[in-house]
């Protein structure tokens, strides 16, 4: 039976719920709240108030709020509200397996370009990097981080053997459009003999990698530098990498062949990117409108403000892949079989 009116309001009101829900958990995120919650136990709104010298008529709202999104549980008669401990690792264990915090601090930065948006709807052109909040900017390193440090070395790289005996044995690695580094680090962290170096063309992004660096004690192998690969390359090396950048760029054929320059011949180029279907149209459920979200609040409206193709988070799907890497001058592509919601890799020789 198809839906009715009545449907469509319903489905229009739990939307609204959800978005009111993740904006309570950005302001427990960014608060400590949480945090709060699961290291000095259960609490009332005067009690955890007083714990975070916070006012407790907010936190009391919030904390109603929370209980009723499911986040919380409330006893009626001590009015004390507890994190379950199922959420501990969602909500607290930052860089954990299942923390979500990054997302919270993400999509709060990311939503807050409204009218420049809506302008450039009406007029075209995109928003620049440098109008994005820092929380954005936190939030994707959050994130990325959680990948990075639970996957990337345990469970993707040993579906590339040949690029792990070579770390192994000190091959040249290079990160393009690092961002914040995370991945170089980890990388940088499980092959000592190995030489890093990460690119960004976003100032901001190569400080904190390089504060990462430090803080993860590799900064002696790990060279980061503000770069753009438009510009050319600086030199080559075993092995390239490019992680969920290439459908950002403005000019994604440009940077692949500009990175078939940077692989040296017999080298080895790693693409991640974002999981999608061929047709736009086939891509479904709850993680689609997600990455539709994502990229008309930042893949495609950046490109697009650099006056580039604009391909969007779902842009770069594995016929693409082929496609603009044969164009490239790389002759093979293999998907690695792996499962997740996000991302995939291929494995590209020259």
């Amino acid at each position: 039976m198809a839906p009715t009116t009545q449907d469509f309001v319903s489905k229009v009101v739990m939307d609204a719920a959800g978005m009111v829900a993740i904006r309570l958990c950005s302001i427990g995120n960014h608060l400590g709240i949480f945090s709060n919650l699961s290291a000095g136990g259960p609490a009332t709104s005067e009690q955890l108030a007083a714990r975070m010298g916070l006012n407790e008529r907010y936190v009391r709202e919030w904390i109603y709020g929370m209980a009723a999104a499911g986040y919380l549980e409330f006893d009626k008669q001590t009015r004390k509200a507890t994190l379950p401990a199922a959420l501990v690792p969602v909500l607290v264990e930052e860089g954990g397996p299942a923390y979500q915090g990054g997302l919270f601090k993400m999509f709060t930065g990311l939503m807050q370009p409204f009218n420049e948006l809506v302008t450039a709807f009406q007029k075209g052109g995109g928003i620049t990097y440098d109008t994005y909040d820092k929380m954005f900017w936190e939030g994707l390193e959050a994130n990325s981080c959680v990948r990075y440090r639970n996957l990337l070395v345990s469970q993707w790289l040993p579906e590339m053997p040949d690029v792990k005996a070579r770390l192994e044995q000190g091959a040249s690695f290079a990160d393009f459009g690092c961002g914040a580094g995370r991945s170089t680090v980890e990388l940088a962290k499980a092959f000592p003999k190995a030489r890093f170096f990460g690119f960004d063309l976003f100032e901001p992004n190569i400080a904190k990698a390089k504060a990462n660096a430090r803080e993860a004690g590799v900064e002696d192998r790990i060279e980061f530098r503000v770069h753009d690969i438009s510009k050319g390359v600086p030199e080559k090396f075993d092995i390239v990498a490019t992680f969920d950048l290439i459908h950002d760029m403005a000019d994604p054929k440009g940077g692949l062949r500009a990175l078939r320059q940077a692989v040296k011949d017999d080298g080895i180029y790693v693409l991640m990117d974002v999981a999608c279907e061929n047709d736009p149209a086939d891509n479904e459920g709850p993680m689609a409108v997600f990455k539709y979200g994502a990229s008309l609040h930042f893949c495609m409206t950046t490109s697009l403000a650099q006056n580039g193709m604009g391909l969007g988070t779902v842009g770069l799907p594995e016929m693409k892949v082929n496609e603009f890497c044969k164009e490239a001058g790389f002759s093979t592509v293999r998907r690695l079989p792996i499962e997740h919601p996000l991302n995939v890799l291929y494995e590209i020789r020259p």
